[in-house]
């Protein structure tokens, strides 16, 4: 996509730490903290929920070691991975994406929420519309399971008598 900045940086491998076949990670652009690391899918994706779920695995798993790095060099003690889907959640730009961002200790860095007031009634109304939408969830369809195939003995070839009788022959 040529006016996604991302797709343009991902073309150009611009600050590249990680990449294979369907994740490119770098380190961010307009970053919240030294260190911020974006984790995206090669294929352009506007929001989260249009990456396929085998590359959104690919994301967390690459995610996760990016993670791993961010501790072991800058020593951080901690990481805020944020996935920011629409517009109305923060996000910035038109592609998705993890951001793996260090924490240290009174970094002020502004992420975080004040939890809602909700009734027993409002949540009970939610958890029942939120079940009903994700009843699919977790429901893959199985894979029939293959038929072993058992392996024949090879049968050993009879060597013919004949000839080795005349083998023998002087």
């Amino acid at each position: 996509m040529t006016d996604c900045l991302f797709c343009g940086l991902i073309a150009k491998k611009a600050n590249v730490l990680y990449e294979d076949e369907r994740v490119f990670a770098m380190l961010a652009p307009e970053p919240a903290a030294i260190g911020h690391i974006v984790v995206l899918p090669k294929q352009h994706a506007p929001i989260f929920e249009s990456v396929p779920d085998f590359v959104v695995s690919d994301l967390f798993r690459i995610a996760n070691k990016a993670s791993i790095s961010i501790f072991e060099a800058l020593g951080a003690q901690g990481t805020n991975l944020i996935v920011q889907s629409g517009e109305s959640a923060g996000q910035r730009h038109n592609h998705a994406m993890v951001h793996v961002i260090p924490r240290f200790e009174n970094d002020n860095l502004p992420i975080g929420w004040n939890p809602s007031q909700t009734t027993p009634d409002q949540l009970a109304k939610m958890e029942s519309a939120i079940k009903e939408e994700a009843k699919s969830v977790g429901s893959f369809e199985k894979e029939k399971p293959k038929p072993i195939e058992q392996e024949k003995p090879k049968e050993v070839p009879r060597e013919d008598l004949r000839i080795k009788q005349l083998r023998r022959r002087p």
